[in-house]
């Protein structure tokens, strides 16, 4: 299956409140990968690069929780 699809249909049923919920969720994980991934990045441009990305992260998960 797609993996977009299979995402969306995690979203299907659910209320705005929730689905709001579960994408701040998966904006919190993406976050992590992209420090985890920074960790272990030896270029300083592409580590900062997914530091920055991970800070977007954070803030679509604030904007979804507030």
């Amino acid at each position: 299956m797609d993996p977009v699809a299979l995402l969306q249909k995690q979203f299907v049923g659910k209320s705005q409140k929730d689905q709001e919920a579960l994408l701040a969720l998966l904006e919190r994980a993406g976050a992590a990968l992209y420090r985890a991934w920074a960790e272990n990045e030896a270029d300083p441009e592409r580590k900062a690069a997914l530091l920055a990305a991970a800070e977007r992260e954070e803030a679509n998960a604030a904007v979804l929780e507030s």
